[in-house]
């Protein structure tokens, strides 16, 4: 099991850390601030293992998740463009698409392998990772 570092930021995650740290189970941690977990680390993750067996582990609904993903690009968005408007030279992002940016839009178009699996916890009840061992209670 991976707890994918900084709650799913692609900040500091390559490809490459996929590929030589491997896990069953990914469990994303971010509730959707400060864009996390981002799309691109999910790609990321996805390239990396191709069509090996995992499971992903969204500790909140993928709404949730993106509708504070959309209120933070939309944040770091006036910034960039307040950075333009002062000089800087690097462009602005552009505005939200959820066909682009969404984790929705990419779980809907991502084609599962056999036993690759989106698992997202629900709020009211504890989030149990199955590893195959007794659980002692």
């Amino acid at each position: 099991m991976l707890k994918v570092p900084h709650h799913g930021s692609s900040n500091n995650l390559e490809v490459d850390f996929f590929e030589r740290i491997t896990a069953d189970h990914y469990v994303f941690s971010g509730d959707g601030e400060h864009g996390n977990p981002e799309r691109e680390s999910l790609e990321m993750l996805f390239k990396a293992r191709g069509k090996a067996k995992f499971q992903i582990h969204l500790t909140y609904p993928i709404d949730e998740i993106d509708v504070a993903r959309a209120a933070d690009w939309k944040k770091e968005q006036v910034k960039e463009q307040k950075r333009k408007a002062a000089g800087s030279k690097k462009a602005p992002r552009p505005n939200w698409s959820p066909a682009n940016q969404s984790l929705a839009a990419f779980f809907n178009a991502q084609k599962l392998a056999g036993g690759q699996k989106i698992c997202i916890s629900d709020p009211a009840k504890p989030h149990v990772i199955d590893l195959l061992d007794p659980l002692g209670y």
